[in-house]
């Protein structure tokens, strides 16, 4: 039997109606609780380092709802960032566990990996309005050349170009 060809459009709903009922693909909090388990008893100061410098990020990625988690993005992004540089020296210079609490005790330390998270925050807040604005002012950019170029057409070929016809 031969299979009834599908427009485009309906493809695309198919295609949702499908996405929809189907299991989102993001980070299952199970997986990494699991994951982060496993790795205690292996290196317990990098656990305790990164646990204590990142709470921002899992504070991000606990509140933040909905499949896009651009918050988790811009505040684990910048966290780690400032994180890294420390856990770059106890993985290469002394990774004992007082070690770590020493780093995690150290104001410019902490001062450094939260000031990098509160970054994240500030960029997570700020680029949709500036993204906005943006695109509006793009807009009407473009509204301004098309009206030029009606104007232009019309002047070149009449005014009958510009009527619209029914049919």
């Amino acid at each position: 039997m031969a299979k009834k060809k599908l427009s485009a459009v309906e493809q695309a709903k198919a295609a949702a109606a499908a996405k929809k009922g189907g299991k989102s693909k993001g980070i299952n909090k199970g997986v990494v609780l699991v994951i982060l388990a496993a790795l205690v008893p292996f290196s317990l100061p990098t656990v305790v380092l990164v646990f204590f410098t990142m709470l921002p990020t899992l504070v991000a990625w606990v509140v933040e709802k909905g499949p896009n988690r651009y918050a988790f993005l811009c505040v684990g992004g910048l966290n780690f960032a400032g994180v890294f540089p420390y856990l770059f020296s106890l993985w290469f210079g002394v990774h004992t566990l007082d070690e770590s609490f020493r780093m995690v005790t150290d104001p410019v330390m902490l001062s450094v990996a939260y000031g990098c998270a509160g970054i994240g925050w500030g960029l997570y807040g700020m680029m949709p309005p500036l993204v906005a604005s943006y695109l509006a002012s793009s807009s009407q950019r473009r509204i301004v050349n098309l009206k030029a170029a009606q104007a232009k057409l019309t002047e070149e070929w009449g005014e009958d170009v510009a009527k619209k016809q029914t049919p």
